[in-house]
């Protein structure tokens, strides 16, 4: 099976990532795939130091780009390196905690052919003690729907174990010509479904770091523009209900954004936002009949 990592200045955390993935034990071999996207600091430094003394069951495979590709383009970069039945992913900052999390999750696959990817519950780590330690999403044991992984942030990277044949369906092979997205990770998740069941589980076996530095982290009306482009892609993939949400998730997203830059005077930005709401005007009846109902 394959890990893939993908760092981008990450000094203070890729020792703690790597060491979660070298103390798995599995009774299968380890192919690591680690993608640096050309950092700035010590991140290539350490990991070249830090693989020296990898396991024997641990083959590494490890690209320091001389470019920044930008994360998407890394990830995608990642994957074409990649030969194992099955992938399992962890950002550089995040890191494993359950010395058998991949044995659990190989042995589910195995074990279950109608299922093409199993997830789990991960903890939230950060220097804010409302947060520290917390849940990042609950989850339940049991099978989950596309629409609910796009609905619900609740699928954490660092949880999810899939057949490596679901690259090749008819939406993963969408989301490859689109290397300009700034996510990728739901998209693939939803992906998964296409060719079989999805299992999440309660038990909690890594941890995610939330912290300044994270791409996801604060209000960023530009980068809402980004994911409107990603919505719209889901929404031509799949159609039905998840298209109708996916629609809806664009037109709210730009509203609340198009008042929010009027009240900053930010009108080239918030223009953008406005094509975005008038492309999707038909979700105005929606928002009105919640509003007001």
């Amino acid at each position: 099976m394959s890990i893939i990592v993908l760092t981008y200045n990450q000094e203070k955390f890729i020792e703690k990532n790597l060491q979660g993935i070298f103390m798995q034990k599995t009774n299968f071999p380890i192919e690591l795939i680690i993608s640096d996207d050309c950092s700035q600091d010590k991140t290539a430094f350490i990991i070249q130091e830090f693989i020296k003394n990898k396991p024997s069951h641990v083959e590494i495979k490890f690209t320091s780009h001389e470019i920044n590709l930008g994360s998407t383009p890394n990830f995608f970069d990642a994957l074409q390196k990649s030969t194992g039945t099955y992938l399992a992913f962890c950002e550089g900052d995040d890191y494993w905690t359950d010395e058998n999390k991949l044995q659990i999750q190989f042995d589910f696959l195995e074990d279950n052919k109608d299922y093409s990817m199993c997830f789990h519950q991960v903890k939230n780590i950060s220097s804010n003690p409302l947060i520290n330690n917390s849940i990042f999403a609950q989850v339940e044991d049991r099978d989950y729907s596309a629409i609910e992984i796009f609905q619900h942030w609740i699928v954490h990277t660092t949880s999810v174990f899939m057949n490596a044949a679901v690259l090749k369906n008819k939406a993963v092979q969408k989301l490859f010509k689109h290397p300009e997205l700034l996510y990728f990770d739901t998209f693939l998740y939803m992906a998964c479904s296409l060719n079989g069941k999805i299992y999440g589980s309660s038990k909690t076996m890594s941890s995610y770091l939330r912290h300044e530095e994270g791409i996801s982290n604060g209000i960023n009306y530009k980068r809402d523009l980004k994911h409107n482009h990603l919505d719209e892609i889901i929404a031509e993939t799949y159609g039905g209900k998840i298209r109708e949400h996916a629609n809806w998730q664009i037109f709210s997203r730009s509203r609340i954004a198009f008042f929010g830059l009027l009240k900053q005077r930010k009108f080239r930005l918030a223009l953008q936002h406005l094509k975005w709401i008038l492309k999707k005007k038909g979700n105005l009846r929606i928002y009105l009949i919640k509003k007001y109902a």
